[in-house]
């Protein structure tokens, strides 16, 4: 959606971490990390075939037991998890929606696997915006039934007028399934529709899986007005902590700070009481910086790529003692954009990492990371790189993937370099004005992208993100067309351990990591940036 915000910033505690920058060839003479296959998603041609143009993409899917599905604004697909091949027609949003019994959607829509029920569970905008619906399938055969159930998501903002329950966000947060929103509304007939505060709703995910349907049965929400005095701050863009049902009732959230630059993280339990907001202190940053691009024919569309901000926009997962999550910054001195790891110990959720994904002249933009982790600790990485002319080929916008291990101490080490899936065939993309004119609009790229684990194989990630098609002119492959950007998705299976003998470094390699993941002492100092508008 397209509204903003004015996040202010307050005190926090800033970690030193370094930033990993390791070789492209594995770290083990016995196992590696490889792009199994890859395939191509829903395009912004496929979904105006269906007669919706919508942009951006939204880009989400997830992998399940039997296949890869693709929910984003506009569409639903379904392909072979194997080879890729779309399983059946694709159909609206609205559609996939309606089919099980739901309301017609206006986007925002994101879908997971629970490898555990082995259930899909999708959620999305309903009729109007202040509305969410969940749909629930019967089985892991995502083209078989769905069934629909859905919520005010604005019920306890008495006099909010055209609101959004903006950004839903999804978890499988151990025993109920979690739903953040954004809360836009306007107070009086005819004013504007500001940001109003978040709301985290939860409902028992025993009561979704019913035998006579999906129920709300106990739904929970829990808002959070938006306090401009920094008195309170339960975060932005709330996501719920994914994890295997642990028969307690209670979850855990991680958000981006309203007022500080910082993740914040709290805990509900069972009876739905909530825990202190805990600032986790991490490395101090700015706002991300538009991504840049080469921009050959100067036009430019040189540092046009709206990078989003500092939200975490995919999904958090708990593994192993430890939860991780990633979001975009830019390094405080530094004109670049990364994406940051941070590792939060998972019984004191204080914060025990962070490790920035970036290049080693600074010249390229590192933007809309997402990752999922298995149950050893190990995980992958998908995010977006592009440059500026400096890398007049490899600086167009192109996905890829980089895996991890984790050590005991909470220090994560890298089991492989950039691994690309997907170039870009263009080099100035931009929406909104046709090939060769400045760029007009946003031009956010790579929102709700994901990172999904294959519940069949822990050593096999499913990586989805946007990549920049050719535009819709003679060069594009249409006469006839408008000239305007086309946007593309792609799908990327990593395999890690791929030669077995584990994901254990060698001696030399070791000795880098002890020396790049040694953690200087928190520094307290007291910052306050200027406003920075945060879209929603």
């Amino acid at each position: 959606m397209d509204r903003e915000i004015t996040k202010p910033r307050m005190r926090k505690m800033a970690v030193l971490a370094a930033s990993v920058m390791m070789a492209a060839t594995p770290v083990s003479a016995f196992a590696a990390t490889v792009l199994v296959n890859s395939f191509v998603g829903t395009s912004d041609r496929d979904t105006r075939a269906l007669g919706i143009g919508l942009q951006p993409p939204d880009v989400n899917g997830a992998v399940g037991t039997l296949q890869f599905a693709q929910l984003q604004n506009g569409s639903f697909a379904a392909y072979n998890k194997t080879t890729g091949a779309l399983l059946a027609p694709r159909i609206t949003d609205s559609q996939f929606f309606q089919r099980a019994g739901g309301e017609a959607t206006g986007g925002d829509t994101r879908i997971l696997f629970d490898a555990a029920a082995r259930r899909w569970v999708a959620i999305g905008f309903g009729t109007p915006g202040n509305r969410i619906q969940i749909a629930v399938s019967d089985t892991d055969d995502v083209l078989g039934r769905f069934r629909s159930v859905a919520f005010n998501g604005l019920a306890n903002n008495p006099g909010q007028i055209n609101g959004v329950a903006d950004y839903p966000t999804l978890a499988f947060a151990g025993d109920r399934l979690v739903i953040g929103t954004n809360n836009f509304f306007a107070t009086v007939a005819g004013g504007a529709r500001n940001f109003r505060g978040v709301t985290v709703n939860s409902v028992s995910l025993a009561n979704l899986y019913a035998a006579g349907g999906p129920t709300l049965a106990g739904l929970r929400q829990v808002d959070t007005p938006f306090d401009p005095a920094n008195i309170v701050d339960n975060g932005f863009a709330i996501q719920g902590v994914n994890r295997a049902p642990n028969g307690n009732g209670g979850f855990d959230v991680v958000a981006v700070a309203l007022n500080a630059n910082d993740l914040v993280t709290y805990s509900f339990d069972a009876a739905g009481n909530k825990s202190a907001t805990r600032f986790l202190g991490g490395a101090d940053y700015a706002a991300p910086r538009p991504g840049r691009q080469p921009d050959l024919l100067n036009t430019g569309n040189a540092r046009v790529v709206d990078t989003l901000d500092d939200r975490v926009s995919s999904s958090v997962y708990a593994a192993n003692g430890k939860i991780y999550a990633v979001h975009t910054v830019t390094p405080l001195g530094q004109d670049h954009t990364v994406v940051r790891i941070s590792v939060i110990d998972d019984r004191t959720k204080t914060l025990l990492s962070e490790t920035d994904i970036t290049g080693p002249d600074n010249t390229y933009d590192f933007y809309e990371g997402s990752l999922a982790v298995n149950s050893r600790g190990e995980f992958v990485v998908g995010y977006v790189r592009s440059g500026d002319a400096s890398h007049p080929v490899d600086g167009r916008i192109s996905i890829f993937a980089r895996s991890y291990a984790t050590n005991a101490n909470g220090t994560i080490r890298s089991t492989s370099g950039d691994i690309l899936i997907k170039q870009s065939p263009v080099d100035d993309y931009h929406l909104g004005s046709p090939q060769g004119q400045p760029a007009a609009g946003r031009q956010r790229f790579g929102d709700y992208s994901s990172v999904t684990l294959d519940p069949s194989d822990s050593n096999r990630f499913y990586v989805i993100n946007q990549f920049a098609d050719f535009f819709n002119n003679a060069a594009g492959g249409n006469p006839a067309g408008s000239g305007f950007a086309r946007f593309g998705t792609f799908v990327g299976i990593i395999g890690i351990n791929v030669g077995g003998g584990g994901a254990v470094p060698e001696p030399a390699t070791w000795a880098m990591m002890i020396t790049g993941f040694g953690f200087v002492g928190g520094a307290m100092r007291r910052r306050r940036t200027t406003a920075k508008a945060v879209t929603a």
